[in-house]
């Protein structure tokens, strides 16, 4: 196993461009820092010394401890990027440092923070980069700090000295074990926590899972940075972490807008806002998608992935996608614009086209009608949203006007009459409007006098409507019989004169009968 984090190593620096003459690979700040882990992952802390910069008078024996002491420090709390180490062999020139010296992170401890330092020096003749002496000299103290000496001390050296997968026997045991001891922890935490919330939350009493696995990996890795998980390791260690951090927060985010939806549509039921529920559903899932599309690209980016071209992608994607179903999209915006200004809602009744109808459903791609012969009709939200509609649910009023004729030979008299007792049939219901109520004298029709009655009813019910007009109508018959009149229908009527019509000047011959005593010849 060592072997294979070797070539791992290897291959990881061959990637970010180190190369050179010197056959430890220290001719770049960030060949050199690699290849120190190599040889300390690999429990080979004789040539990890080399890549320390150390006063000649130190004994080998010193070199060696400080080099395996320095690996279980940057185990410990190493903070800095790999991919911002320079690979060139003059360095990155900080502001700051001398041209012969490269920052490469820091190691945080409880009261400071040690920064790493490269230098870069000369030996047999080639320029090399190692570890700095400053850093090398504060070792110790860190270890102190930030080790387990005391309990080093009392452990089995075999367990010390033992690498497995490039660890310590007694650190991979440690990270093994923390795993069972965090879950549990966890799960007496969060059955703990769930005691004291509210119980209008309605929370399960049983632990969910979801909940405890995050709280286990926040313990563990804990527990990873305190035991000295290897650098290296710890890399992939987080990526894995930030991975499954993501999902338990996709879940949580998932959880979140299942229960602002689940109120929202209750709210909406109350008020009987059922047109929007469509829109709301239509959101949550847009929402849900957002999230779960940001994740994977976090996710991606953890794992050291570019994603610039993957945005670039999906912006050409969706281009094209956005011409592939234009019409589709067409109708979704159509949709939802119908949705958001409410210019038609679910049971109102509309007329269009001559044909009147009531709003069944408004989906996302068409919107279901229910004809007055009960037919099913749906029409497409993107043609709908460009039509003329008349929306009849949204009267405040309904419109009674009607244009009835009586039969002509009435006096005037007789007519203002009619038309006075006709208005004050109008102005006596309180179900008429006020305003613009009218019963005029309007014409001398073809076969009658025409009258006009003109008014407004006092509702948006049409069912309601016509039982008013009906006793509206009703009234103005008995009007009508009242004042000795009846209404007029489509009739003829031919006037013929008397007279005597002289044949002699129509050029006919009078016709002469014989007269008496007159005989045969």
């Amino acid at each position: 196993m060592p072997r294979v984090f070797g070539v791992l190593v290897v291959l990881t620096g061959m990637v970010w461009g180190q190369s050179g003459p010197d056959r430890l690979g220290r001719t770049t700040p960030k060949s050199s820092f690699l290849g120190y882990l190599k040889s300390a992952h690999e429990g080979n802390f004789s040539k990890a010394a080399r890549y320390l910069q150390f006063p000649a008078e130190v004994p080998e024996k010193d070199r060696v401890e400080l080099a395996r002491q320095l690996q279980f420090v940057l185990d410990r709390d190493f903070v800095g990027n790999f991919d911002s180490i320079s690979s060139k062999p003059e360095g990155s020139s900080e502001e700051g440092l001398a041209a012969d010296r490269e920052s490469i992170g820091a190691v945080i401890g409880g009261d400071q923070s040690s920064p790493i330092l490269m230098v870069r020096v000369s030996e047999g003749g080639q320029q090399v980069w190692l570890l700095s002496h400053e850093m090398v000299q504060m070792v110790p103290h860190l270890f102190s700090e930030f080790g387990f000496p005391e309990l080093e001390k009392r452990l089995p050296r075999w367990t010390i000295d033992m690498h497995f997968w490039s660890m310590p026997i007694w650190v991979l045991a440690s990270i093994a074990a923390a795993i069972p001891l965090a879950f549990g922890i966890a799960l007496g935490l969060i059955w703990v926590g769930t005691r004291f919330l509210p119980a209008r939350w309605e929370v399960s009493p049983r632990p969910n899972l979801p909940a405890v696995l995050f709280v286990t990996l926040i313990l563990h890795s804990i527990a990873a940075q305190l035991l000295g998980l290897p650098l290296l390791y710890r890399v992939w260690y987080a990526r894995v972490l930030r991975v499954l951090w993501l999902l338990v927060i996709v879940w949580v985010i998932f959880s979140l807008i299942g229960f602002v939806d689940r109120r929202i549509r209750e709210y909406l039921e109350r008020n009987q806002l059922t047109s929007t529920q469509s829109l709301l559903q239509l959101g949550r899932r847009l929402l849900q998608l957002l999230v779960l599309l940001g994740a994977v690209l976090i996710g991606l980016r953890g794992f050291g992935y570019d994603i610039t071209a993957a945005l670039a992608g999906l912006g050409i994607g969706g281009i094209a996608i956005a011409f592939a179903a234009q019409k589709t999209l067409e109708n979704v915006f159509g949709g939802l614009t119908l949705l958001s200004e409410e210019s038609i809602r679910v049971g109102d009744s509309c007329k269009f086209d001559q044909t009147i109808a009531t709003v069944e459903d408004i989906g996302l791609r068409a919107t279901r009608f229910r004809t007055v012969q009960r037919s099913v009709m749906f029409i497409p939200n993107g043609q709908l949203a460009t039509m003329t509609i008349e929306n009849l649910g949204l009267r405040d009023q309904i419109l009674f006007k009607h244009v009835i004729g009586v039969k002509y030979g009435m006096e005037p008299s007789e007519m203002t009459a009619l038309l006075e007792e006709l208005r004050l049939l109008l102005a006596k219901d309180a179900r008429v409007a006020v305003e613009g109520q009218r019963a005029q004298f309007l014409k001398f029709g073809t076969y009658s006098l025409d009258i006009e009655l003109f008014a407004y009813v006092l509702t948006n019910d049409y069912a309601e409507f016509l039982r008013i007009q009906e006793e509206l109508l009703l009234g103005v018959m008995m009007i009508v019989r009242k004042h000795d009149s009846e209404f007029a229908f489509p009739s003829q009527t031919l006037y013929v004169e008397k007279g005597r019509l002289r044949l002699d000047e129509a050029g006919l011959e009078p016709e002469v009968s014989p007269g008496p005593g007159a005989g045969a010849e």
